[in-house]
């Protein structure tokens, strides 16, 4: 049989060098879960004052220094309530100190009118693309009839509506991967990785190697 004896030591105790070391051992230690479920639940919310019902599950994204990475979500909109929205920056009841660059559809204000008192039969949606990040529009609207005739010279207008709404969808994905790709730089951060390593009392060997598992064979050792 034989006996280790064998120092260790917390952060805060190492050297520079082994400090360093010990936080790059760590680096991904605070994103090892799912750590953007707070980010989406934020998105989610923030979109609601927007008239926009987000499917939670419809939401992927890939990130953050990869050629490809990005982000994409669907939900179903409430067009009025959006128009209404956008007019009174509505999404500050929920955040603030947000500042989005919205702008109001340059179209006839009659079909303004027409989709402000929902009088356009249509199920407006966002569109999460399937085989890639980013998004997709759908008004949804198949034709328009009004006092028995068929108004096809209304489509140009709708045409400039779901344009505009996929310009502001697009707004909201790239603020949705800003925050997810933020947040994911401040937990990788030495910072954040400091004081995680604290909080959990880890300990380290004087190179700055991790030495839990060392302690957690000693405690087993110690019960048998």
């Amino acid at each position: 049989m034989k006996t280790i004896t064998l120092k260790l030591y917390s952060f805060n105790e190492l050297e520079k060098e082994a400090k360093q070391k010990a936080l790059t051992t760590y680096r991904d230690l605070n994103v090892n879960f799912n750590w953007w479920d707070d980010e989406l639940e934020d998105f989610i919310e923030l979109c609601s004052y927007l008239g926009i019902a987000v499917n939670n599950d419809s939401i992927k994204f890939r990130g953050f220094y990869s050629q490809g990475d990005g982000s994409g979500f669907s939900a179903i909109v409430d067009i009025p309530k959006l128009l209404i929205a956008v007019a009174n920056q509505s999404w500050k009841d929920y955040a603030p100190m947000q500042e989005f660059v919205f702008s109001i559809p340059q179209i006839d204000r009659s079909v303004i009118a027409l989709v402000a008192k929902g009088l356009l039969p249509s199920e407006p949606q966002i569109i999460c693309r399937s085989r890639q990040f980013g998004i997709v529009t759908d008004l949804g609207i198949s034709g328009f009839i009004r006092d028995g005739k068929t108004h096809d010279n209304i489509f140009e207008e709708l045409d400039k509506l779901e344009e505009w709404l996929r310009s502001f969808a697009e707004i909201l994905n790239r603020y949705l991967y800003q925050t997810l790709e933020k947040q994911y730089e401040f937990l990788t951060s030495d910072t954040a990785i400091k004081e995680s390593i604290l909080t959990n009392e880890y300990l380290f060997t004087t190179d700055g190697r991790s030495a839990n598992h060392l302690v957690k064979l000693n405690k087993r050792t110690l019960k048998n």
